[in-house]
């Protein structure tokens, strides 16, 4: 059986609940932990429940240029010290998407309102060519076309798809 935020009967905004309130459960069992629903997801959508207040913080990831020259050597990429090129890559940062909210509702509200008219770039199961430099994917790769986008997971119906 499959879990209830892939129906696509059901409608969008019942899954979005869904989902938050099975990841509220999870980020409620391990306080200031991003928790996220599984490996596909984590770079897209994670919740942090912090105990004190007793709020949930929902956060997404939005892809951001690296500079190899300040911050690509701390992502592990294989740079060549003389080389033509330009030095960048896109890179995932994780935000804030929401704010402190109690219940998982009011979660969704925040989130309906940040992901709303904003662009999204959904990614199957490989981010891998991503991250790769602007000279090894040749001319087809440019990395302006994703700046500042939302990711998305194609596994969550967290983003406004027309499709559904």
């Amino acid at each position: 059986m499959r879990p209830i935020y892939e129906e696509t009967r059901i409608p969008i905004q019942i899954r979005r609940l869904s989902i938050f309130i099975k990841i509220c459960r999870k980020a409620k069992a391990r306080p200031y932990s991003n928790m996220y629903l599984s490996t596909k997801s984590q770079l897209a959508f994670s919740v942090m429940y912090f105990k004190d207040s007793k709020k949930y913080v929902a956060y997404g990831g939005v892809f951001e240029y690296s500079y190899i020259l300040d911050e690509g050597i701390k992502y592990d990429f294989d740079i060549p010290i003389h080389s033509d090129y330009p030095m960048c890559a896109i890179t995932v940062k994780g935000q804030p998407f929401t704010k402190p909210a109690r219940t998982p509702l009011g979660l969704l509200k925040d989130w309906n309102k940040y992901v709303q008219n904003k662009v999204s770039n959904s990614f199957e199961d490989d981010l891998n060519p991503m991250f790769l430099l602007h000279g090894e994917l040749g001319k087809s790769y440019v990395p302006h076309r994703f700046y500042e986008i939302l990711v998305s997971s194609a596994d969550l119906p967290l983003w406004d798809n027309k499709n559904t």
